[in-house]
């Protein structure tokens, strides 16, 4: 009886030992128990306060940035982006239609939002007058990104290339047509006075052609600084009697009365007397070239005060004419590179149409200023300004 008390002992005993082992591997298998995770707070891509190196870069570029969502409101706007499309505030989550005030260039943006393929285009708002190259692409389904930048310098010297090559183009054709019309003609051995006569009227020409490369020159020397202007206090007497000596031939040809009025003015201007005397010249050849038999060209003199804001005293010199004048409409373009006032009617007057542009340069190298004055059909006055030593 003892014995199978100690028997049943033992077998409860065991059953306890093999629960508690039990129980130490199920607890080793367990896996750590860890902190459930916190749920980050969404945030918003396009928050500009969440991009501090994307404003960083917007302040520092010389390119306007603009941001908008997939509703292309407007979400960033840049400084330098309200510069070029002037606007002063723009008011952010308004549409894109709001700053651009451009239907083709808020349409683009909506294709760009659409299937994701960047494009781009040239807008030109009203309200800047600029010319400006805009460039749309997608972030990732979330907006756009506009890059704007200004080409209006580009473009008008794009302008200014193709203009040139049409005029240089333009004043080219005429005497190389007459030269090969002329050398065809002296080649089929015309009689000697025929003949002699085709070869003045080809030198008269490659004079023409000449003059052309020659002022092309001088306008790009002056243009690109190349020009130092020799600068000396000196009187302007002798620089315009000699500028009259030079054109009293072709002025007596067409028995015009030329003349000077300068006063006894003892002030040295300071100037380069080769080019103001350059610049008389032109002016003198221009108002006999224009004025008819029996006119007058004069010459005034006098001193001023203030010329344009500028205090002085100012030495303003002035070549009048009793011409045909300029008309109104075509007054503030004569000093254009090639610009020539109704051509038809200039068509035998010669000239290049860049002499004028040429001493309007040479003046404002002097620090004055270079103007015309006309009444069409009752003369034409132009007058420049030079600096008092």
């Amino acid at each position: 009886m003892h014995d199978a008390m100690i028997s049943l002992l033992d077998i409860i005993l065991t059953l306890a030992l093999l629960a508690s082992l039990g129980g130490l591997f199920w607890c080793l298998r367990r896996p750590l128990s860890r902190p459930a995770p916190q749920l980050l707070q969404p945030t918003d891509s396009l928050d500009p306060a969440e991009q501090p190196l994307f404003f960083a870069v917007a302040a520092a570029v010389d390119v306007g940035m603009i941001v908008v969502d997939q509703h292309r409101q407007l979400r960033f706007v840049s400084q330098a982006a309200m510069q070029m499309l002037g606007v002063h505030e723009p008011i952010l989550y308004l549409g894109l239609i709001t700053i651009l005030r451009d239907h083709q260039a808020d349409a683009l943006v909506g294709d760009v939002l659409t299937d994701g393929e960047p494009r781009e285009m040239t807008m030109r708002p009203i309200s800047s007058g600029r010319t400006l190259r805009l460039n749309a692409s997608a972030l990732n389904g979330a907006g756009a990104l506009l890059i704007i930048r200004d080409v209006t310098q580009l473009s008008m010297l794009e302008r200014s290339r193709r203009d040139l090559v049409a005029n240089v183009s333009h004043e080219l054709r005429t005497p190389l047509a007459s030269l090969k019309l002329l050398v065809e003609t002296v080649q089929s051995d015309p009689p000697p006075d025929v003949a002699h006569r085709m070869l003045e009227q080809m030198a008269q020409e490659i004079d023409s052609v000449t003059q052309l490369v020659d002022e092309l020159h001088d306008l790009a020397q002056i243009e690109s600084g190349r020009v130092s202007l020799k600068l000396a206090p000196l009187p302007i007497g002798p620089v315009i009697e000699r500028a009259l000596e030079r054109i009293r031939p072709q002025a007596d040809r067409k028995g015009l009365t030329l003349g000077a009025e300068i006063p006894h003015i003892e002030q040295a201007v300071l100037m380069d007397p080769n080019r103001v005397g350059q610049v008389l010249l032109n002016l003198l050849h221009n108002a006999v070239k224009f004025t008819a038999e029996g006119g007058n060209v004069q010459i005034r003199v006098r001193l001023i005060g203030e010329d344009a804001g500028q205090v002085g005293p100012w030495l303003l010199v002035s070549v009048c004419d009793s011409g045909v004048g300029i008309p109104a409409s075509d007054l503030p373009r004569i000093f254009e590179r090639f610009y020539k006032v109704d051509r038809a009617r200039t068509r035998h007057a010669g000239g290049t149409g860049l002499g004028l542009a040429i001493a309007k340069h040479l003046i404002e190298g002097h620090g004055g200023r270079l103007w015309a004055e006309s009444v069409e059909g009752r003369g034409s006055t132009f007058s420049f300004t030079l600096p008092v030593a």
